[in-house]
């Protein structure tokens, strides 16, 4: 019997939270199935904390984790990871945001199924937007270039700079291009069939067994925020592993509901967002030159 362990990285959203639990508990098979909620809300007190995932003590097969540094995004989910594969001895290891929900009772067959047709490390369901319907998978089609990353650190360094008299502008800017995006994800045929050598979603990461028994750490290197997917990508194609998207597999995803929670105004969270893409590419351009250079 394969093990499959649900990683739920919690953070700021008690509800979404508890509907991603809730989503988990619904499938068939539950012999099979394992959850860990990471409680990453490390700017609650202790007490806050304790009440808030009060009512998962008592679930069978749940283990909660709670982390008290802010090591950011990868960090928590690598503890998540390492939890279900040493202590679970989970044979797929699922990382997911706290937002997204499962609709698919029979979600593990599926799972079985895809990996039977399908030799490979990484798996990317279709991830649905749960309000505009979009499909967020697979999030591109190549990895970034050396002079794409370099330029998206120059740029945002730049904005940084001057980001109150900018804010304006860099607001616009940001609402075209995720429109643009969302168009482009609504109207595309890229999510109707099964495909390989993409960049996946985040927001729903599937480990099989192959990568579970040989890597310790899902997310190398670690960055607290964005370009993981790319890291992951760069990293699987470093090894020859294989990453696969299928539509057989799908979830509902209410992107950005907790980092909405995060922040008092736009201009808050859009600088949030521009400080750690900076940060992030820059730990994705080093990855990719230490990968060009053997």
């Amino acid at each position: 019997m394969c093990i499959v362990s649900f990683v739920i990285l919690h953070y700021k959203d008690y509800e979404s939270t508890d509907r991603c639990v809730q989503s988990v508990l619904w499938m068939e098979c539950q012999e099979r199935v394992r959850i860990v909620i990471v409680d990453n809300d490390i700017d609650k007190s202790p007490q806050e904390r304790d009440r808030g995932m009060q009512r998962y003590r008592t679930y069978r097969n749940t283990a909660i984790l709670r982390i008290e540094e802010n090591g950011g995004f990868s960090y928590a989910n690598n503890l998540g990871y390492a939890y279900a594969r040493e202590k679970q001895k989970a044979d797929f290891i699922l990382l997911l945001n706290n937002d997204i929900e499962f609709l698919q009772p029979d979600f593990l067959r599926r799972l079985d199924a895809v990996c039977t047709e399908n030799d490979c490390h990484v798996l990317g369901p279709d991830v649905v937007h749960g309000t505009t319907g979009e499909h967020q998978n697979p999030m591109d089609i190549r990895l970034r270039t050396e002079e794409e990353a370099a330029y998206t650190v120059r740029m945002n360094r730049r904005a940084l700079r001057w980001y109150s008299l900018l804010y304006p502008l860099l607001y616009w800017n940001n609402i075209r291009m995720r429109r643009a995006q969302t168009r482009k994800r609504l109207t595309g045929e890229a999510c109707q069939s099964v495909q390989e050598d993409i960049i996946p979603c985040g927001a729903c990461l599937i480990f099989t067994p192959e990568f579970v028994r040989q890597e310790e750490k899902a997310l190398v290197p670690e960055t607290r925020f964005f370009y993981e997917e790319y890291l992951l990508a760069l990293r699987c194609r470093r090894k020859e592993y294989r990453i696969i998207y299928t539509p057989a597999l799908q979830v509902l995803h209410e992107s950005g509901a907790a980092t909405r929670r995060s922040y008092h105004s736009e201009k808050q969270r859009l600088k949030f967002q521009m400080e750690r893409t900076a940060e992030a590419a820059e730990i994705y351009l080093e990855a990719l030159r230490r990968t060009s250079s053997g």
